[in-house]
């Protein structure tokens, strides 16, 4: 029931609490008053995906599972360079291995192996699928002759399995397949030209013929084009989607994996891919025996040479001579000759090669090819080979990182960066001393010399020139000898050389990964729930009106809602008495309940109805509220004292008749302005005629004189004033009412507008208040799922 109002103070535009239960009421109250909007987007994007789906290229991932020996630690090996010819742990490490598959020259040396430079494409109407074993046709073209690039060529076929050729490009780059070289740009191009199997065009920007595909015919009919592509360009592409990781952390199983449009291709490359792989780590681990092998070879060539001029020299001694053999001392002395001899060339060869090295360190210059140097030193030269190659390793790391990462600021880069300027001091010291070590076995090397020179000067002279040749011819002979003995070693260590990468499963393909069909339905079906209710929640944002309870509550939550009256339907304006069985006629009911308490409470029987601004509905409320009080048996009178723009009196049919004006002014008596409205206990007061100062009126003595004697004649009045919110005339008449009634209209009355003018009112302490919301819809309506035909 409506309470008297006192001292109330407006509360913020907006939601002021309520419960979590009524929000949801309400939010499922605007879903369903906008349920089109469901209807229209939810299919709407559901077919936008399935259009998306129809016509996008879909893309597929093949993967290759391969395993590679990697290490994660750095070790020194023991062992000699002709002991094995593996991979250093730098080179082995899957970081580096990663950079190494993912290389351009890696996906070219595949490339080159595959038949990708031509492209085949099946002509859609709304998209074109690339083509790939099988193919409809199979094109042949002179590598040697340039040929258009990046441009599509279409073939039309006929039924007799010719084919009209259509070229048309402004400035298409040319490529020499044969060298893998640019050859400029076309130029303007415009070609068509009827083409049979196997004959050939010739033009300055192509040169090409087709034939039918193995074991398969050409096709009847249909369009289809063909792209030329360069093999940088293809590895490129193949390039860019790689990616290799590994099965987890510190794992020897890595996947190798690329995307694209075409499944078979992707199987083709990436089973070529990782056979190159295997090639090239295998041709890595050979590359150093290979190059020693040829060293040697080169050295045994020589050697041998030298050493059967020696052997003819020492057999031409002995015949033109007659000498037949020298005696113990002499073979004791030149035995003693020979290994002083022998560890004299060892030393200079070792001082020799570190020397090399010490100069090309300090010039920046080692590079690979020095790794065969220290493999015929002496032992000096050997201590020092294995951080030669260390070294060695080093550099071709960070030669191998800085190509692939691209930039010189890596942290692994300038950690590397230092690691190999530390090695190389370290390297030199120790080269250094190892030369000073050196020098000194060789001045002990020259004095045992000098010592068996002077006996060797007391044999005969015969036997001293027979020792010289001789001691040469063992040293040549020693030196061959040894020669062949690596060349074996390294030869069976070249055999032995397996590669450190083997492929566990060939490449397969799954399905698309792209588009992701059920992924990109369940956005579309978000879209289509996101998209109504973000038009939704602009609506209630931009929404200024009030349009239901909740709205009133929001911006004035102390004002009791006294009635809420159903939206009138019919044409009439009473309906209380022309339908008294009505929702509408219900709701004035318990509109009268409330206001009896009201009344009780505050001992009165003068009702104001007002409103914020016209067309609100406060005379049709004023009407069927005298009308339901009426028929209640009170007897009535409903006052129209809105002297602006009264319509009671077109509403009872009293036009042009004395009314509250005539009265205000003295022209018509008390008696000649009330009339019987036809309806049992209801009277009505009409406006009478429009005065040009209605407010001088309504505020003078006449009105309160007028007032005072309904309040005799009549039980109940209902005064029907002009809006509060637009003039001060319902401001004043209210200080002559009881009880105030405030009609709030939904979808109508702005909430702004409202807002202003109730809390105007409370700050003028006016009481004993109550709302009533007009023109409800039954669907916000407090009556639920009742219906008028309950009431009749």
């Amino acid at each position: 029931m409506a309470i008297p109002v006192n001292n109330r103070r407006a509360s913020q535009s907006g939601f002021t609490g309520g419960d979590s239960f009524s929000d949801i009421k309400k939010l499922v109250r605007l879903v369903v008053k906008n349920w089109y909007l469901f209807i229209l987007f939810v299919p709407l994007c559901i077919a936008g995906a399935w259009l998306y789906h129809r016509y996008t290229t879909p893309q597929y991932r093949a993967s290759v599972t391969m395993m590679f020996k990697v290490e994660s630690n750095r070790a020194i090996s023991q062992s000699v360079l002709t002991e094995g010819f593996g991979l250093s742990p730098e080179m082995r490490r899957f970081e580096n291995q990663s950079f190494i598959i993912r290389s351009q020259a890696m996906a070219r040396r595949a490339v080159d192996r595959l038949d990708f430079a031509v492209s085949y494409y099946s002509k859609g109407r709304m998209r074109d699928s690339e083509l790939y074993d099988p193919v409809p046709f199979v094109v042949e073209f002179d590598s040697l002759h340039p040929q258009l690039l990046n441009t599509p060529i279409y073939f039309d076929f006929k039924a007799d399995g010719s084919a009209k050729i259509s070229v048309t490009t402004e400035n298409a780059p040319l490529h020499i397949y044969a060298d893998s070289s640019n050859d400029g740009y076309s130029g303007d191009v415009n070609i068509s030209a009827n083409l049979k199997p196997g004959e050939k065009i010739d033009h300055h920007a192509l040169s090409f013929s087709y034939r039918a595909p193995d074991n398969r015919d050409l096709p009847d009919a249909g369009n289809y084009y063909v792209v030329f592509r360069s093999h940088n360009s293809i590895a490129s592409q193949f390039r860019s989607s790689l990616s290799v990781n590994n099965y987890r952390e510190g794992s020897s199983i890595i996947f190798i994996s690329t995307t694209g449009n075409q499944p078979r291709k992707l199987v083709k490359f990436l089973n070529v891919f990782s056979q190159v792989i295997v090639e090239n780590n295998l041709e890595r681990k050979n590359d150093m025996a290979s190059r020693s092998i040829d060293f040697i070879q080169r050295q045994l060539h020589q050697v041998a040479d030298t050493l059967e001029i020696t052997q003819q020299q020492l057999m031409d001694f002995r015949r033109e001579n007659r000498f037949i053999a020298p005696t113990e001392m002499s073979q004791k002395l030149s035995a003693e000759f020979f290994e002083l001899e022998k560890n004299r060339r060892e030393l200079e060869s070792a001082k020799k090669y570190l020397t090399t090295i010490n100069s090309r360190l300090r010039e920046n210059s080692l590079d690979k090819n020095d790794y065969m140097l220290p493999a015929f030193s002496a032992e000096p030269a050997a201590i020092v080979q294995e951080y030669v190659k260390e070294h060695l390793s080093l550099l071709n790391e960070y030669s191998l990182i800085s190509s692939q990462s691209g930039g010189s600021d890596n942290p692994y880069l300038l950690e590397l960066k230092k690691r190999i300027e530390l090695s190389k001091n370290s390297l030199i010291s120790s080269i250094s001393k190892q030369i000073e070590n050196i020098d000194m076995m060789l001045a002990e090397n020259r004095e045992n010399v000098a010592i068996l020179n002077s006996q060797i000067e007391g044999l005969p002279e015969m036997e001293r020139d027979y020792l010289a040749l001789q001691r040469t011819h063992d040293l040549n002979d020693a030196i061959y000898t040894f020669l062949l003995q690596k060349s074996s070693e390294m030869q069976i260590a070249k055999a032995s050389n397996v590669p450190d990468n083997e492929v566990l499963d060939n490449a397969r393909v799954g399905g698309p990964i792209s588009p992701d069909t059920r992924g990109n339905y369940m956005k579309a079906l978000i879209l289509g729930l996101v998209i109504p209710s973000i038009i939704i929640a602009l609506k209630e944002f931009m929404n200024n009106r009030i349009r239901g309870r909740e709205d009133i509550e929001a911006v004035f939550n102390d004002i009791p809602l006294v009635g809420q009256i159903m939206r009138n339907r019919a044409q009439e304006e009473n309906v209380v008495f022309n339908d008294p069985g009505s929702v509408i006629a219900e709701s004035f009911r318990s509109l009268r309940v409330r206001l009896r308490f009201l009344l009780t409470q505050n001992q009165g029987r003068v009702i104001s109805v007002t409103s914020s601004n016209t067309g609100e509905g406060k005379t049709f409320c004023s009407v069927n509220l005298a009308s339901v009080y009426a028929i209640s048996g009170k007897k009535t009178a409903i006052v129209g004292f809105d002297l602006r723009k009264p319509r009671l009196s077109d509403m009872f049919n009293i036009v042009d008749r004395a009314g509250i004006s005539n009265y205000l002014i003295n022209q018509a008596s008390y008696e000649e302005i009330i009339y019987n409205s036809g309806l049992e206990n209801l009277y009505v007061v009409p406006a009478g005629v429009i005065p040009p100062n209605p407010s001088e009126l309504i505020s003078g003595e006449k009105a309160v004189e007028l007032i005072d004697k309904l309040k005799k004649d009549f039980e109940i009045i209902i005064i029907d004033t002009p809006p509060v919110g637009l003039v001060s005339d319902g401001r004043i008449l209210m200080e002559l009412s009881h009880c105030h009634l405030f009609v709030v209209r939904a979808g109508v009355t702005i909430k702004d507008h409202f807002s202003l003018t109730v809390s105007s009112l409370i700050a003028e302490d006016v009481g004993c208040m109550g709302l009533i919301l007009n023109d409800v819809s039954e669907a916000q309506s407090g009556y639920g799922y009742y219906t008028s035909g309950y009431f009749k």
